[in-house]
């Protein structure tokens, strides 16, 4: 992929203010870049972040999807206590560089992935985090539309959570088709076993926020465990809250604290929220497959082994509701 040096990084957060601006690249993240831009007059700090090019391979859901997160961080501001950043700028033009960007003032902290916290810290962190969740899934969609709704347009909008966990379902393996990971034959019957169960999913009825990256690099803490930033909201959907909680427990983040903190733990001993579960989990961990032969990894035996790995955890959930 085509990165974007700091020379061109300052250029383009005179867009937000003029002036001479030091720009460095920081972050480990392989698919946006980011830049932390001083102003050297002011001394004003921001972040910059640039979505990767239309060419590189992605997810359906992750072309364009930056384009979400102005109405997004908007309303999060106006509604919770959630610490989001502003977006101070952005340009979806593509009439300065063939990618997306947006600036946000800089946040304290660092994220809770590099933090040398103490245990008691920690679960402070979880604790603060489980509530900013909650808050985020008390927002709802006022025309109770499911799916990803951003203004990236990577799906029509559904008018039941069953219907669009359906589609994101079958845009997510016709990724992996183009892939070569997957066949014809293979996603059709992945698809099939979903739709067979698409019951299950008709519990859900309001269309909530859902964050849709819950893991650690996304928290931004400081030194005492107290959360300063929740970021990266490009992935966010719409719909069932147990998705969303499937991703954090996926990433390792639920817990004691964390479900102190969102101020109740979910049942898992139903048996639809089960089958719901393992759908949730094998959405989540396929994507990887995507990813694996993509630019940010370019490592096809991985993408197989989580092609492999999502699969055995589909036949199994056929064998345990149908026998077969």
């Amino acid at each position: 992929m085509n990165r974007i040096d700091e020379a061109t990084a300052a250029s383009l957060v005179k867009t937000y203010r003029e002036g001479e601006w030091e720009c460095r690249a920081f972050g480990a993240g392989k698919f946006s870049q980011t830049f932390a831009c001083r102003h050297r007059t002011s001394g004003e700090n921001c972040v910059l972040r640039v979505a990767p090019p239309d060419s590189m391979l992605q997810l359906f859901y992750e072309y364009r999807m930056m384009r979400q997160e102005p109405a997004l961080h908007e309303r999060l501001l106006r509604e919770t206590t959630v610490p989001v950043p502003p977006i101070l700028a952005y340009d979806f033009s593509r009439t300065r560089i063939d990618r997306d960007y947006l600036i946000m003032p800089m946040l304290p902290g660092v994220p809770l992935s590099q933090a040398r916290l103490s245990r008691a810290s920690y679960d402070r962190a979880l604790r603060q985090w489980g509530g900013y969740i909650a808050q985020v899934h008390g927002l709802t969609d006022p025309e109770n539309r499911f799916g990803y709704l951003g203004e990236h347009r990577c799906m029509e909008p559904q008018k039941t959570w069953s219907a669009a966990f359906q589609l994101m379902f079958e845009l997510e393996l016709k990724d992996i088709i183009r892939c070569g990971i997957y066949d014809e034959e293979t996603a059709r019957w992945a698809a099939n076993l979903l739709r067979r169960h698409s019951y299950v999913f008709e519990a859900c009825q309001t269309s909530r926020l859902l964050h849709g990256d819950i893991w650690v690099t996304n928290l931004l803490v400081s030194d005492d465990g107290t959360v300063t930033g929740v970021l990266d909201f490009d992935r966010a959907c719409w719909g069932d809250i147990e998705w969303d909680l499937a991703i954090a427990d996926y990433c390792g983040v639920t817990g004691p604290a964390f479900w102190e903190g969102y101020g109740r733990e979910l049942k898992r001993q139903d048996k639809e929220a089960s089958i719901r579960r393992t759908f949730y989990l094998v959405y989540e961990h396929q994507k990887y497959t995507v990813i694996s032969m993509s630019e940010r990894r370019n490592d096809p035996a991985r993408a197989r082994r989580y092609a492999s790995e999502s699969l055995a955890m589909l036949r199994q959930l056929e064998r345990d509701l149908e026998g077969n």
